[in-house]
């Protein structure tokens, strides 16, 4: 090369005139697997801890390339067959996939039992990259067990398993351990009375686990117990059956039922009077609709109450505690029914109280691990003057604190009683403070059938303690018809009240709806109307009617039921025909153009349905029941309600203006109700 050049090159090179060609990089073989990308089944990868398989485990893998290109698998299981000091290893070799790609190998079934150890690494064209377990990384391990632990034993200290003679266990909690010889055992499931299926595991493996449990119902009652190892294998199932007698009644129940000048209050369980101490007397008048003959009145004053000298309930343990209440004084906290402490908050109580705006509420208290008291409040609103049945429900293994009202769940919340044994008596009408020596929530109105349990009180036997059989007020079948001074009418079946006719309002009896007879309307001024005032509509109500229409669709709107004032209908009940829906309307006031709330149901076209319309003061909600199903509901406050004062209508409504909307149909099985029947009762009346 000529010298001119060489230099030419050489300056050029020195002032980068010359553009740099690039030398081609040396291609790199795959990355190392990440054990953070590799699974044993669904575990992840563990050096140190084998994962437990009862059958042989898919193993995957995320591998990678530097370079982008395409890679394989090779996997590798070694493990160390029994009596040999040799490992032995199987491979797998995988075709290729894009770079990033899972891979995956079952280990066959030829690899036996116990612990194994598996690596992989990821080859492209230029090679094979590291093992998973290369710098020390350490392999993936799992142990394969396909043996089943041996069943559980079951063992309970305070039931009889398998028990010929039924035993007093419901409401109850009882302890229940289960153990297994196995000692790889990890978990148990146990089903109980039918109920869903329950894991406990032990705190180490092999290791017993105890369980309190409480039968939901009487009769036999199933325990299903099974054992599982880690590896997911389970044994057989232990079998055992609970034979759990009625429930027990209270341990401590006052009716107050006593006649007036009584000096104390009998026990109905056998236990101490209750000894009226001042500001009581006897032989107010009971809830009506129960099976009580009579209450007490306690008038509010500093003290007074009634005392009687027993501990029913232990408030750590489980126990539940009702009373009928009808408060006077709804301005201030008020107790109807206490126990004592000993120079801390009371074991229990049932009482009134206001919120910060002055709103009255049902409460039950219990006391905290702070000396001070949990407060569970809810349920429907108290009303001056009105009776409610009020229960406190303590369950120390659920933790939880529950209110019902009128036999229906109000309120529930967490409760952590301090583990104390308490002496405190049962105070009615008051309760101590916590200095134990001065009187509060002195109560002032009427009190009835106290009751303490020392076991749960189930939901249903809640249900029947807080309900009132509403108490009929007309029932009209509507087999017969008596015509007197040219006025027509059909009688109630107590003789005091009759359903008028008028129009051509006739007995149908070739084709009645229910019974001998029914009413038959032509939709052309036919109607009938008591001839008297039928229910309060300001207060809680049911009125039940059957029905055919004459027509599977007709046009129109026609009435079956209702009861009005001056201006408006306190509650219709009538069909639309242009929605072919039925529809109950509840007025707000006795306007000519008042707000409603109206709830709706299907028409069955031609064929009978049983109606029921129902307001419901302490829920403020009003319902409507078709065939003896509930099919809509809803609010509808106190405030709302209203007296309609005038005569109940059947075939018609708009009574405060003179009547409207007739019914083109036939009638039958009417029934009035001062009270709100059970969804129970109103399925018996649709069935009827």
């Amino acid at each position: 090369m000529p010298r001119t050049t060489v230099r030419v090159l050489i300056t050029a090179l020195a002032t980068g005139l010359l553009a740099a060609t690039p030398l081609p990089a040396a291609a790199q073989v795959p990355d190392r697997p990440s054990p953070a990308h590799l699974t044993t089944g669904s575990r992840p990868c563990d050096p140190a801890t084998p994962a437990q398989v009862r059958v042989s485990p898919t193993l995957r893998a995320t591998l990678t390339d530097p370079d982008g290109d395409r890679v394989s698998a090779q996997f590798e299981v070694s493990w160390l067959p029994e009596g040999s000091g040799t490992p032995s290893r199987l491979r797998l070799e995988t075709s290729a996939k894009s770079s990033g790609s899972e891979f995956s190998w079952t280990v066959p079934d030829t690899v036996p039992e116990g612990v194994a150890s598996w690596r992989v690494r990821a080859k492209d064209a230029e090679g094979y990259g590291p093992w998973s377990d290369s710098a020390q990384q350490g392999r993936c391990l799992y142990a394969k067990d396909v043996h089943p632990p041996a069943a559980p034993q079951v063992t309970s200290p305070d039931l009889p398993l398998d028990g010929a003679d039924p035993v007093d266990a419901l409401g109850r909690y009882a302890s229940f351990t289960f153990a297994s010889s196995s000692p790889d055992v990890t978990a148990y499931t146990y089903r109980f009375a039918y109920g869903k299926q329950v894991t406990l595991r032990p705190e180490e493996p092999g290791q017993p686990v105890t369980v309190r449990l409480t039968p939901p119902e009487p009769g036999t009652v199933a325990l299903e117990v099974q054992a599982f190892d880690a590896a997911g294998n389970s044994s057989v199932p232990t079998h055992h059956t609970i034979r759990v007698a009625s429930a027990a009644g209270p341990v401590a129940r006052w009716k107050l039922d006593e006649p007036a000048g009584s000096p104390r209050a009998e026990e109905a369980a056998g236990g101490p009077y209750a000894w009226a101490e001042r500001g009581v007397t006897f032989g107010a008048d009971a809830p009506t609709g129960t099976s009580l003959t009579s209450a007490a009145t306690i008038d509010g004053s500093y003290g007074a109450g009634l005392r009687a000298e027993t501990t029913p309930a232990q408030p750590s343990g489980t126990f539940a505690v009702s009373a009928w209440v009808r408060p006077d004084d709804l301005g201030r906290a008020m107790t109807a029914v206490s126990q004592t402490g000993f120079l801390t908050a009371s074991d229990f109580t049932l009482a009134t109280t206001t919120g910060e705006d002055g709103t009255p509420a049902f409460t039950f208290t219990l006391p905290d691990g702070e000396g001070a008291a949990t407060r569970v409040t809810g349920g429907s609103t108290p009303v001056a003057g009105e009776w409610a049945h009020l229960t406190g429900v303590h369950d120390p293994v659920a933790g939880t604190a529950r209110l019902y009202v009128d036999g229906a769940l109000a309120a529930t919340g967490e409760a952590a009683v301090p583990d104390r044994k308490s002496n405190g008596y049962v105070q009615i009408g008051r309760e101590l403070e916590s200095d134990g020596r001065l009187w509060t929530g002195a109560w002032q109105g009427d009190l009835a059938d106290v009751q303490v349990w020392d076991r749960l009180v189930l939901p249903e036997e809640i249900a029947k303690l807080g309900h009132r059989t509403p108490q009929r007020t007309g029932y009209w079948p509507m087999e017969t018809v008596r015509t007197e001074d040219s006025t027509t009418d059909t009688p109630d079946t107590e003789g005091r009240q009759s359903l008028i006719l008028s129009g051509d309002a006739h007995l149908n009896t070739a084709d009645p709806l229910t019974g001998a007879g029914s009413i038959s309307l032509d939709g052309d001024g036919d109607h009938l109307d008591s001839d008297g005032h039928q229910i309060d509509t300001d207060r809680s109500y049911t009125v039940t009617g059957q029905v055919r229409l004459r027509e599977r669709a007709p046009d129109g709107t026609m009435a079956l039921l209702s009861q009005g004032g001056d201006e408006a209908d306190a509650f219709t009940l009538r069909y639309q025909g242009d929605q072919m829906l039925w529809e109950a309307v509840f007025a707000h006031d006795d306007t000519a153009d008042p707000e409603t709330t109206v709830l709706t149901a299907m028409s069955s076209g031609g064929s009978p349905q049983t109606f029921a319309v129902q307001y419901d003061q302490k829920a403020g909600e009003v319902r409507l029941f078709a065939d003896g199903v509930l099919v809509d509901s809803a609010p509808y406050a106190a405030a709302d309600a209203w007296d309609a004062y005038r005569a109940l209508q059947v075939g018609r409504d708009s009574a405060g203006r003179g009547g409207a909307h007739h019914l083109d149909g036939d009638v039958d099985e009417v029934r009035t109700y001062a009270g709100v029947l059970s969804p129970d009762e109103i399925r018996a009346l649709g069935r009827s």
